[in-house]
């Protein structure tokens, strides 16, 4: 299991060394924002069968992405919270 802090995560995903898969519902990115270039993904299937190395999960709290750390993936430790007190990018999101 890897967590990263959430500046190294914005860091590696604006370098394009991991792409950043969101786990929240449609609604937690409407009412809070999301990572720009965040791909919002389905919790069910993604905890079922998740992606490997080179992808860095993020839900609200972290609690969510740590069921999807296996084969090498990531998580951004913290969550969208964590993200947003760090004063990372966030845009509107319609999804």
């Amino acid at each position: 299991m890897r967590s990263l802090d959430p500046a190294d995560a914005y860091r590696r995903v604006q370098a394009r060394e991991l792409r950043l898969l969101d786990l929240r519902t449609g609604a937690e990115r409407r009412r809070l924002g999301a990572p720009p270039g965040s791909v919002h993904v389905s919790l069910l299937r993604h905890v079922a069968r998740p992606e490997g190395e080179g992808v860095v999960y993020l839900c609200q709290h972290a609690v969510r992405s740590k069921l999807t750390l296996r084969e090498g993936a990531a998580e951004v430790a913290g969550g969208f919270r964590a993200w947003s007190e760090a004063g990372l990018p966030v845009e509107h999101a319609r999804d």
